[in-house]
Parts: C-alpha cells; structure tokens; sequence
C-alpha cells in the first residue's frame, strides 16, 4: 500500500478518534440538567430519556470505536513513517510532537469542548451514535460479559445499570464537595440533604402522634367548634365520634365561617366536615407529599396495620422535615427540643427521634422497628412507664427520666459517663 493511501488511511482514524474521544467525554461530563433544558427547547423530551435509559451502552460502544480507531490510524502511521534512521535526534523531535499532538487532540481538545458543549453534542448527534451502538451491539455483549466475569472473580457483586441510589449518592457527593469548598452554605446544604432523606422517611417520622392529636366531637355546636379552633390556632381539626379512631371527618375554618356567616341556623358539623384522606403509617414522605399535592390535601390521618389511627400529618409537618421548625403567630413558645446543656449531658423532648440524636451527638442508640423516639427507646428498655428520675444504661449511655405522666414520657437527660466510655476503650 502506497505511503499517500497509508496517509490518507492514518489520517481518517484520527479524525473518528477523535469524534468518538469528543463523544465519550461527553456522555461522562453531560450534566441532566442542562440536557433536559435542551431538550425541553427543541420540543424533543422524549430523546433525553432516551440518552439517559442508553447513555452507558453508547458509551461502551463508542470506547470500542475510539481505541479501535487509534490502533489502526496508529499502525498506518507507523507504517508511512518507516523504521527509525540513524538520525536518533530526529526520532527524538518525531516522537515529542507526535505525542504533544496526541495529548492535544485526544485529551485537552475534546475534554475543554465536552466541557461546554457536551449537551448540544449529545443532542444533534444522538442518531448517529445510537445507530454505531446498535451495530456494535456484539462487541458491547462481549464487554459487558467480561466486566461481569471480573466482578465476579474479585468477590464483588454483578455491576447493575446505573439506579436511583447511585444517582442519590452522586448528589450527595457534589453536595459535600460544595459545602467543604465553601460553594455552598451550610443552610443550603442541609435542606438538600433532608429532601434528599424524605425517600427515606415514612409517615411516622413525621405526624403527630395520636395522643397529642386536637380533635373536635361531633356533637358540639358550630359555635363551640369555632371557639375550640381560635383557642387550638388551627384551620384543619379532625372530627370524632365515640374514640380518636372514630374519625368521622375533618373540619376545615373556612367552611365552618361560612356556614356560622349564612342563615342556615339547623346545620351541624356532619353538614359541613369533609372525608378524611387515610394512609398508612409506613407511606414513604415524599410518596406522601406527592399525592397531597396532587389530590389537594393538607391533612391526612396514619393508620396502622390494624386500621387503627396512629396520628395526623400535615403540609407543614413534612415542609418543617425540610426546612426546620415553622413556628407561627398562634404557637407558644416551647423550649428548644434537644438542649445540650454541656460536652456530656444533654436534655431532650422524649418525641425526639433516635436516628436524630445518634446523627447528631453519636450516641450509638439502636434503631429498629420497635420505637422510633428516645422515649419510645426508654419504654422499650424499661419495659413499664417509667417514674421520674428513674434512669437506665446502654453502653456508655445513662439516660433519666425528667418528665413522665401516667402513660408517657415526656423528657430525659442523656448523660455520657466518661467512666464507661473508658472502660469501653480497654476492652
């Protein structure tokens, strides 16, 4: 083959290396966001689920046609360059400016441009690199198999598609980056994190327990109702009938205005309550959070297993998982939940969730199914509702009872015992 065809040959690789090194960096750097703006313009949503559901396998593909193609164009090089000379010096300056080419054309030239424009490239070329994937369809099987076969020799598991979870723990990633290089405020931060947790959270993590719950009777005159909603400070009660597990509906302020403002001296609260919304206690957050929005509910009653009520959320009470604590006109001021008196003792609302205070202190409390607040924790060690200042151990842990009633408990002081902790260390 004759040193121009050879050229010719070296010089079309090179330029497919190049493409497809333009196209891999691009389906690695593409930011969803910017792709779905994109999309959103062109009135073509449809392609980006489509890049998202193939991104990995075009990528595996075109990686295929990048090395292929610099193999061969390399090999055609060589071949129209010809054995080295005696002449090293020349060799020498060959081999620099091939190599300072080299980086320039298949590194910083196609990385500085995915940069930019990795959407737009995305976008008017995904014909052509979905088409090349498809028929190199074989060679990715094959790829993917013996990426298989060497996560399965190494112990590992069977590398899966790209998921939700992998997808929260890149946010998570990028979120903590930006708060250590101070791109983020600590603020932003942690509201981030908590919308991120909601598909994590359920029901009970949230609402407010049945026996804190305000409710009406359904027998008490509009008038009662109306003085009970000024002294509570709240738009939405629920309506009972015999127990809190008769509720019978809810009874919203402006409804109840409208009626005490008109004629209708003869109607009753069963005239003007509204059906309930009932969910289960387990109801993931943000599943709850979207059917609230979308079915126009501020208020649902928790079930459990049984069907009986466990408590009531609200809007608020899952914008407050996000935001913190919400505290308007009608609430009374309440001390701080979780009062961290010095380096080793803290006061907590025995309604404090365990997961929290772990999170927060690392106290190493178990968290299971059985309870899900500090209180619930002392209940379930002790085994009775505790007397003030009757106290229990875990591990290094001393927790006291503050506060109780006759069927809760209402506040405990953790203490950490710095002797424990020591003997703990030894062993």
């Amino acid at each position: 083959m004759s040193p121009k065809v050879l050229s010719v040959l070296a010089g079309l690789f090179f330029t497919v290396a190049f493409g497809a090194t333009l196209v891999t960096y691009s389906l690695r750097m593409f930011s969803r966001g910017r792709l779905a703006e994109l999309c959103r313009k062109k009135e073509n949503e449809t392609r980006f689920g489509v890049i998202l559901k193939e991104d990995i396998r075009v990528l595996t593909a075109w990686e295929s046609v990048q090395l292929t193609s610099l193999v061969i164009g390399l090999i055609a090089l060589i071949l129209v360059i010809g054995p080295p000379t005696n002449e090293s010096s020349d060799w020498l300056l060959l081999a620099a400016g091939l190599s300072l080419g080299a980086i320039l054309a298949f590194v910083a030239i196609p990385w500085s441009l995915s940069r930019v424009a990795s959407e737009s490239i995305l976008y008017a070329s995904w014909p052509l690199l979905y088409g090349v994937a498809r028929l190199m369809h074989p060679i990715v099987i094959a790829t993917n198999a013996i990426d298989t076969l060497v996560h399965r020799m190494a112990g590992r598991q069977d590398p899966v598609p790209e998921n939700a979870t992998s997808i929260h723990e890149e946010i998570q990633s990028v979120v903590d980056e930006g708060h250590r290089e101070g791109l983020l405020e600590t603020r932003a931060s942690h509201m981030i994190q908590r919308v991120m947790e909601l598909q994590e959270e359920d029901v009970r993590a949230v609402m407010t327990p049945r026996t804190e719950m305000l409710c009406i009777q359904k027998d008490v005159s509009l008038d009662q109702a109306r003085q009970l909603l000024l002294e509570a400070g709240h738009s939405r009660v629920p309506v009972i009938g015999d127990s809190t597990d008769d509720i019978v509906g809810i009874l919203y302020a402006k409804d109840l205005l409208r009626y005490l403002v008109s004629d209708n001296v003869t109607a009753t609260l069963s005239d003007i309550i509204r059906e309930p919304l009932y969910v289960p206690e387990t109801t993931g957050i943000d599943l709850l959070l979207e059917r609230m929005k979308r079915e126009r509910f501020h208020i649902c009653i928790a079930l459990d297993e049984y069907g009986g009520v466990v408590g009531l959320v609200t809007l608020e009470d899952i914008l407050e998982e996000i935001v913190g604590e919400i505290v308007d006109e009608f609430d009374q001021a309440e001390d701080e939940p979780i009062q961290q008196i010095d380096d080793r003792t803290t006061i907590v609302d025995a309604r404090v969730h365990v997961d929290d205070l772990n999170e927060q202190f690392g106290f190493g409390l178990p968290e299971n199914d059985d309870f899900d607040t500090i209180g619930g924790f002392v209940f379930s060690q002790l085994g009775h509702v505790p007397n003030k200042n009757e106290s229990l151990t875990w591990g290094p842990i001393r927790i006291t009872v503050l506060e109780a009633d006759q069927r809760r408990v209402i506040q405990v002081r953790i203490e950490v015992d710095e002797t424990l902790v020591s003997a703990s260390d030894e062993h």
